[in-house]
C-alpha cells in the first residue's frame, strides 16, 4: 500500500489515554466497532521485551531470532479470547498447565477446521517433565491442553518447535531430534550447523496422537516456520549460510563489528518497488573493506571468511516429497538491508504469502506486514514470466515502516499478523505506535523526530484493513508488552488434502507418473545443439539412429536410508569397529561396501524418446530418484567421449515422492548455479524442447501414425496418446521398441528381463516373478545376487567346456563347479571365492578383490601404456598415482587399475569390456600387452541379464547390502 495522507488532526494526546497511548492513526477511523468484530476465537502470545544484548559477534544471535529455534526466553503468556472485539475478555491458558510462570511459548497454528490450535512451549527451568521445547494442542471448545508426545522420555528427546497442521490433519514440526538418524542419546549421528555447534532443526511429521513420527527434510539447515497452503503443500523457511573467502584483509581492517549499525548477509529490499526504509533508499553495497570488517578468521593465516545468512522459502508435500526452493534468492547482493528477513510466512487464499518482515537486530522487535507475491515471482526482481507486472513484495499497512535499528518509524512497527480469512482482506496485527518523549510530554513520532528521544513502544493488537486504510484497536497495548504470535480460529473452507495433479491413464493400483519434457534441456537451453544438431535433429529418425543416442532409458530407483538403529549398532560393534587393537575400524563398510550411504531398490524403466522426453511410472508413496542409462543399463553421466555433452545427467540429487494417481511434470535438468527455483509445479518454465509442430500432426520424418494431439506435445505424450497405453516396464524388464522410424524397424527391438537369470532374481517377493506389480521391487545384495554369478556353472563358448568364474579365480578353496574346468589356486591374481578374506575375516574376499588396485600403469612418451613395478612405486611414479579409474591421467602420473569402480558401470570398463561391446566406456579402457587375449577368453561368458544386473548393482553404489534386513553381525 502507498503511504497515506494524515487525515486525523487536532487530536489531543490525553484524549487517547483510554487506548493505552496507542490510538494515533494514519488513515480513516471507523466509528463502527462492527468493522473489527468476528465471532471467531483468537489467541496470541504476549511477553515483555527481552534485552537485545550484545550483537557484535557474528555467531551471537539475539532473542526471538528465527535462526535460533531452540532459544528459551521465559516469561511469555498464551492468551485466548472467544471473539474478536475490544470488549472481549482474555484468559491465560498455560499458567495452570505448567503450575505457574517461567515457561516460554511460541509458534501458534490453527487447524483447517478452526477447532484446535497447536503450539510449541518450553516448561519452566527445572521442570523435568517439560524440560525441552515440546508440541502441544489446545481445543477451543473444551479448553483442553495436551502434549502431542504423552511420554516424557519421548517428548524430551528433542527440541520440537514450529508446528503446523496439514490439511490431512497431521502435524508437521521442526525438531533437533532428527528421528531418521536414530536415538542421538545412544550415538549422535545427527547433522549439525557447524558455526553454532547445534543440531539442525529439520521437519518431521506426526499424527495428532503422537504416532507415526517421520523425518521429512534432511541437511545442515534449520527448516523452520512451516505453514500449510490450501492445495496441501507446506511452505517453510530454510536457514543456511554461504561463505566467501577474502584474501586481501589485513588485521588493520578488522574491527569488532556491531551488527546493529553494520549488518551483513542477504535478504529483503533488493529492487523493492515500494521503496526502502528511511535512510535505506539506496542500500549501501558492501565493499571488500566492509566485508573484511565483518569477517571471521579463516583456516589459513591471513585469510578471512565473510558469512552470508540466507533465509529462503521452500515448499514440500506433507509426506516429504518434492522439496524445492519456492521463493527467494540464494545470491542477494550484500547491503545494509541484509538482516531484514521474513518471519513466519502465512499462506493466503490467492496462493501468495503474508509475513512480518523485520530486522533481526532491531531492539523494537517489529517490522512491516508484507504480502509476498510468490505466485508470480521466484524472488524479488525475478518474475515467473515476462508478462508479470507488479512487485514481489507489497506492504499491507498504512504508512512507511522503517526497519533499521534505532530508526524513527512514524508509521510504527508490526510484530505479528493473522488474516481474518473471511474474504474481507482484514488482518489482525500487533502494532506499536512510534513515540517520542520530551521532558514529561510523550507524543507521536513525526518525520523530523530523532532517535535521541525515542520512547518505549507499546504494542497492542489491531484490526488492519488494507482496502480501507484503517487500523482499529482490539487488544489494548501497555508498556513493555510485545505480541509475537497471533492466530484466528477460523474454518478454512478452501483447504484440501494434497493430491497433486492427477493423470488420466489407466495404470496399476498405487501408481504415479512423472513426465520429463527433455533430458537434453538444461534450464531452457538445448544441450544437444553443441555436437548433435539440437533436439530437432536428435528427434528426427532420418537424421539420428536410435543407436546414435546413448540416452535410452530412465531407471527409477527407490531410495532409502540405513535404518538408524542398525547404523548405530554397526558403528558401535566391537568386532566391526573396535575402539582399539590390531584391526582397524570398518565404519559402515560391512553394509555399504565401497558405495555411498544411500540404499537403493530398482523400481521401473521407461524409454527415453528421441526428443529426450519420457513418461515414467513409479510406485506411489515411495521415495525415489532416477537416472538416465544406455541400452546396456549403464548410467550415462560418466561417459567420457570428448564430444559427449550430457555429463550433467547424474542421478537426480533430490528424492521425490508422489501420491497415488499423481503426475509430476519437469522440464529438464537444472544447473545449481542458476539462481531460479526449477521444481515449482505451479509455474510454466521455458523449454528447449519445441514439441509437436502443430496439433493433430506427426513429427517431422517420423512414423506418421503417431499423432500429437496438441501443439508442443512431447514425443512421450504423443506416443502414449497414440498407443492408448504407457509403454514402460517395472523393474522386471528393460525393454525397447522402435516406434518412431518411418516405417518402424522391428529389428531394433530388444528385451532384457530378469527372467534371463539362472541365479537368484533380486525380487522382494516370490510372487513378483510371475506378476510384477507396483509393490514389487528389485533389491540387489552382493552375497545373494552377485556372488552366485561368479559361482554359477556355465559353458565357456570360447572353449566349449563347463566352468565357472570362481573355478578359475579362486584361492585354495573347492571349485564352485566341481565337474568344471579351471586352474585357480593360491597364485591366482583375482580371487572370487565365497569366503571371508584371509587377511581380514570381517570382509568378503571376492568383494574386496573386485575393487582393490591390482596393478599400476603409466603412459610412455610414445603413447604406449606399460605396467609399472608396484614394489617400487616411489621411483616408478615420482609424480604420484592418479585415483580411481581416471579417464585422462595427468602427464607423467601413474594410473591405478581396478577391475570395478563403485562410481558406476561405465567407470568399470575394465570389467565390462571383457564381456560386451559397449562403445560408451571406451575411454576408460587402456590397452596393454595381453589385454586383447584376456578379452577374447572372456567374451560371451556372462549373459545379458547378468551384465544388466551387475551394471545396476554398480550404478547404485556397489553395496554389499541394499536390503539391510539381510545384514548379519559377525560373531567372535
Amino acid at each position: 500500500m502507498n503511504t497515506l495522507r494524515r487525515k486525523v488532526t487536532g487530536l489531543g494526546f490525553a484524549g487517547l489515554a483510554l487506548l493505552g497511548l496507542s490510538g494515533c492513526f494514519e488513515g480513516e477511523l471507523s466509528e463502527n466497532e462492527q468493522s473489527i468484530m468476528s465471532d471467531q476465537p483468537f489467541a496470541y502470545v504476549v511477553r515483555d521485551y527481552p534485552d537485545m544484548g550484545d550483537t557484535s559477534s557474528l555467531n551471537v544471535r539475539p532473542p526471538l531470532d528465527p535462526r535460533a529455534p531452540y532459544a528459551f526466553n521465559p516469561g511469555a503468556k498464551l492468551m485466548v479470547r472467544d471473539r474478536i472485539a475490544l470488549s472481549s475478555s482474555e484468559r491465560n491458558i498455560l499458567d495452570r498447565y505448567f503450575g505457574g510462570s517461567g515457561y516460554d511459548v511460541k509458534d501458534l497454528d490453527v487447524s483447517a477446521d478452526g477447532e484446535r490450535m497447536v503450539f510449541a512451549a518450553h516448561g519452566p527451568a527445572g521442570n523435568a517433565s517439560h524440560s525441552t521445547w515440546n508440541i502441544y494442542e489446545y481445543t477451543f471448545a473444551s479448553g483442553e491442553i495436551r502434549r502431542i508426545f504423552a511420554d516424557d522420555d519421548v517428548a524430551n528427546a528433542g527440541e520440537d518447535t514450529n508446528p503446523t497442521y496439514t490439511n490431512e490433519g497431521r502435524i508437521i514440526f521442526s525438531s533437533s531430534r532428527q528421528h531418521g538418524r536414530g536415538d542421538w542419546r545412544l550415538l549422535d549421528l545427527r547433522e549439525y550447523l557447524e558455526d553454532f555447534n547445534e543440531p539442525a532443526s529439520l521437519l518431521h511429521s506426526v499424527n495428532r496422537d503422537g504416532s507415526n513420527l517421520a523425518q521429512i527434510t534432511f541437511g545442515q539447515f534449520h527448516d523452520i516456520e512451516p505453514g500449510t497452503m490450501n492445495d496441501g503443500h507446506v511452505v517453510f523457511i530454510r536457514f543456511g549460510r554461504i561463505y566467501e573467502t577474502l584474501q586481501d584483509c589485513t588485521l588493520e581492517n578488522i574491527d569488532n563489528p556491531n551488527f546493529n549499525t553494520h549488518p551483513h548477509g542477504g535478504g529483503y529490499g533488493q529492487g523493492n518497488g515500494n521503496g526502502f526504509p528511511s535512510g535505506l533508499e539506496e542500500p549501501k553495497e558492501w565493499t571488500v573493506e566492509d566485508k573484511c570488517g565483518a569477517s571471521l578468521a579463516g583456516q589459513v593465516e591471513g585469510e578471512r571468511v565473510f558469512v552470508e545468512d540466507v533465509l529462503s522459502m521452500y515448499r514440500i508435500t506433507p509426506s516429504g516429497g518434492n522439496v524445492h526452493r519456492y521463493f527467494g534468492s540464494l545470491s542477494e547482493e550484500f547491503s545494509d538491508a541484509s538482516f531484514i528477513h521474513y518471519m513466519d510466512p502465512i499462506p493466503l487464499d490467492d496462493g501468495n504469502l503474508l509475513t512480518i518482515m523485520r530486522h533481526v537486530y532491531n531492539p523494537i522487535y517489529g517490522g512491516d506486514v508484507v504480502k509476498v507475491n510468490s505466485a508470480n515471482f521466484f524472488a524479488v526482481g525475478k518474475p515467473v514470466a515476462e508478462s508479470v507486472i507488479g512487485e514481489a513484495e507489497e506492504s499491507m499497512t498504512p504508512g512507511l515502516v522503517n526497519f533499521y535499528p534505532s530508526q524513527v518509524s512514524p508509521a510504527g512497527w508490526y510484530s505479528a499478523v493473522a488474516p481474518y480469512g473471511d474474504g474481507t482482506g482484514r488482518l489482525l496485527a500487533s502494532w506499536a505506535q512510534c513515540l517520542v518523549t520530551d521532558s514529561t510530554i510523550t507524543g507521536a513520532c513525526e518525520g523530523s523526530s530523532t532517535v535521541d528521544n525515542l520512547g518505549e513502544p507499546q504494542y497492542g493488537i489491531w484490526m488492519v484493513d488494507p482496502a480501507q486504510n484503517t487500523r482499529l484497536p482490539v487488544v489494548r497495548g501497555h508498556q513493555n508488552a510485545l505480541y509475537t504470535d497471533v492466530v484466528i480460529a477460523d474454518r478454512n473452507e478452501l483447504a484440501r488434502p494434497y493430491t497433486g495433479n492427477q493423470h488420466n491413464l489407466d495404470l496399476e493400483e498405487n501408481t504415479a507418473l512423472f513426465h520429463i519434457r527433455s533430458v537434453y534441456d538444461m534450464d531452457g537451453a538445448d544441450m544437444a545443439a553443441l555436437y548433435d544438431g539440437g533436439i530437432e535433429t536428435r528427434r528426427d529418425p532420418s537424421l539420428t539412429h536410435p543407436d546414435d543416442r546413448s540416452e535410452r532409458f530412465i531407471r527409477v530407483l527407490g531410495k532409502r536410508s540405513i535404518p538408524p538403529l542398525l547404523e548405530q549398532a554397526i558403528l558401535s560393534d566391537p568386532i566391526l569397529n573396535p575402539a582399539e587393537g590390531p584391526q582397524p575400524p570398518l565404519g559402515l563398510t560391512p553394509l555399504i561396501g565401497s558405495g555411498d550411504r544411500n540404499l537403493y531398490d530398482i523400481l521401473s524403466y521407461a524409454m527415453v524418446e528421441p526428443d529426450g522426453s519420457a513418461m515414467v511410472k513409479v510406485p506411489a508413496d515411495t521415495s525415489f530418484t532416477f537416472e538416465v542409462v544406455n541400452k546396456y543399463g549403464k548410467r550415462v553421466d560418466l561417459i567420457a567421449a570428448p564430444d559427449y555433452n550430457y555429463n550433467y545427467l547424474i542421478q537426480h540429487p533430490q528424492s521425490l515422492l508422489l501420491e497415488n494417481g499423481e503426475v509430476l511434470k519437469c522440464y529438464g535438468c537444472h544447473d545449481p548455479e542458476v539462481d531460479i527455483p526449477h521444481a515449482r509445479t505451479d509455474v510454466e518454465l521455458a523449454s528447449a524442447n519445441p514439441g509437436a509442430p502443430a496439433a493433430a500432426m506427426p513429427f517431422p520424418n517420423a512414423n506418421p501414425m503417431i499423432i500429437a494431439q496438441n501443439w508442443k506435445d512431447t514425443m512421450a505424450e504423443a506416443l502414449v496418446d497414440s498407443l492408448s497405453y504407457l509403454p514402460t516396464t517395472w523393474a522386471d524388464d528393460m525393454r525397447y521398441e522402435d516406434f518412431w522410424s518411418n516405417p518402424p524397424d522391428a529389428s531394433l527391438a530388444f528385451s532384457n528381463p530378469y527372467s534371463g537369470l539362472t541365479t537368484p532374481v533380486p525380487a522382494n517377493d516370490p510372487s513378483c516373478l510371475t506378476n510384477w506389480t507396483s509393490n514389487c521391487k528389485a533389491t540387489i545384495n552382493y552375497v545373494e545376487h552377485i556372488q552366485p554369478i561368479w559361482n554359477a556353472c556355465r559353458v565357456d563358448p570360447n572353449q566349449n567346456v563347463v566352468t565357472s568364474c570362481q573355478n578359475c579365480h579362486r584361492a585354495a578353496e573347492s571349485k564352485s563347479c566341481a565337474a568344471g574346468v579351471g586352474g585357480g589356486g593360491p597364485g591366482t591374481g583375482l580371487m572370487l571365492g565365497s569366503g571371508n578374506a584371509s587377511w581380514d575375516g570381517r570382509q568378503l574376499e571376492s568383494y574386496v578383490e573386485l575393487f582393490k588396485p591390482d596393478y599400476y600403469i603409466r603412459e610412455t612418451t610414445t603413447g604406449d601404456w606399460v605396467e609399472v613395478d608396484e614394489t617400487n612405486l616411489d621411483a616408478e611414479c615420482p609424480d604420484g598415482i592418479q585415483g580411481d579409474m581416471t579417464v585422462l591421467p595427468d602427464p607423467g602420473v601413474c594410473f591405478a587399475r581396478r577391475l570395478m569402480s563403485a562410481r558406476g558401470a561405465i567407470a568399470s570398463a575394465r570389467f565390462f569390456s571383457l564381456f560386451d561391446n559397449d562403445p560408451d566406456d571406451d575411454e576408460y579402457q587402456v590397452e596393454t600387452t595381453g589385454t586383447e587375449a584376456i578379452r577374447q577368453s572372456h567374451m560371451g561368458m556372462l549373459s545379458r541379464a547378468e551384465l544388466r544386473l551387475i551394471a545396476e548393482w554398480l550404478d547404485t553404489g556397489a553395496h554389499l547390502f541394499n536390503d539391510p534386513d539381510k545384514f548379519e553381525f559377525p560373531v567372535e
